[in-house]
């Protein structure tokens, strides 16, 4: 049956489909590209809002699982924030606060991001709450407010370069 439908396919198109398949399957393909939309399929990648939405959920992540790894993935070896803090700082600065802290809760909304170019902000509204592993050395932590979030693209991935309040 399979064989009549092929020999039958290639009867109505004769050498059509064989040559149709080889130039898509080319390395040149065509040479304009045809666009095709398929609903619930993209043909891009994400957007850099995007991008920059997923870091920062990815950072959300790393803080509550107490991961200092995670969140320094995205953290650029360039980075500086309003409280005088480098990279290094804010390395010392995560290990202390994971080794304090046994529980760290935080809740957040979807960021504002505004991107121009490679630079972009993104104003982070969140509420933390932190409990000691010792109470007695250590005071439970509860934040609410906003933040602004630098990032610049470096070498095509996202980082943030500074951190700091909104006033």
């Amino acid at each position: 049956m399979m064989l009549w439908l092929r020999s039958a396919a290639f009867a109505r198109y004769g050498i059509w489909i064989p040559l149709l398949v080889a130039a898509a399957l080319s390395p040149r393909g065509c040479i304009n590209r045809i666009p095709v939309e398929i609903p619930g399929v993209t043909t891009q990648g994400p957007s850099d809002e995007e991008q920059i939405v997923s870091v920062l959920e990815d950072v959300h992540r790393g803080m509550q699982s107490r991961r200092i790894y995670k969140v320094l993935a995205h953290v650029s070896k360039t980075y500086r924030d309003d409280e005088g803090r480098d990279y290094a700082a804010i390395e010392r600065y995560l290990t202390e606060l994971f080794r304090g802290y046994k529980l760290i809760q935080i809740t957040r909304v979807r960021p504002k991001v505004i991107v121009q170019g490679d630079r972009a902000r993104a104003v982070e509204t969140f509420g933390t709450r932190a409990e000691p592993f010792n109470p007695n050395e250590n005071r439970p932590i509860e934040l609410r407010g906003q933040m602004n979030i630098y990032l610049e693209k470096i070498d095509n991935k996202w980082m943030i370069v500074e951190w700091g309040r909104v006033f």
